[in-house]
């Protein structure tokens, strides 16, 4: 796959799917489509499998790794809840920790080849930009996973009058 889509919205008909498609009309077909409401990703409990195994001893996210790994365009749509991700996001984030424990209790340098290119397609009920504290939260993951942010497109006060914030990196 050339495109990964990690969707964290509860909502099909929402202002979060309404800007991912506006944004991404001219994808092509080849996207690998992850929904963390209906997959539902067991959350990390930090067991240390990870650190001696090159997989999760949970085996719901081999097909969902498999994917992240050829990705050459990987899109985060979501929207903010409390300043961070929808819980079932979070539970997936959580579970990067395979490539972590491959960076540093492995030594695996990279842990994965290649570099994927990012877009952030968020959407807020407030009029604060949310993009710090998620950049913040995602930085991790980013340099462990080869992750390069290029594009974010937040909508903001969707609970009034949605505004549109783009920036390029």
């Amino acid at each position: 796959m050339n495109n990964i889509v990690i969707y964290g919205s509860p909502n099909k008909n929402s202002f979060t799917m309404e800007l991912f498609k506006k944004v991404t009309a001219e994808k092509s077909e080849d996207t690998f489509f992850y929904d963390c409401f209906k997959k539902s990703p067991v959350p990390c409990d930090g067991c240390g499998f990870c650190r001696v195994n090159d997989n999760c001893k949970f085996g719901d996210l081999t097909e969902f790794f498999e994917n992240f790994k050829s990705a050459k365009e990987v899109y985060f749509v979501f929207p903010v809840y409390n300043g961070s991700f929808p819980a079932p996001m979070k539970a997936l984030i959580d579970r990067f920790q395979i490539f972590y424990n491959a960076r540093f209790f492995k030594n695996k340098r990279p842990p994965i080849e290649g570099t994927r290119d990012v877009t952030l397609i968020i959407t807020a009920g407030g009029k604060t930009d949310p993009l710090p504290l998620i950049t913040a939260q995602l930085k991790p993951l980013f340099t462990v996973c080869g992750c390069e942010l290029k594009k974010a497109f937040i909508l903001v006060e969707t609970d009034k009058e949605p505004k549109l914030i783009t920036k390029d990196f």
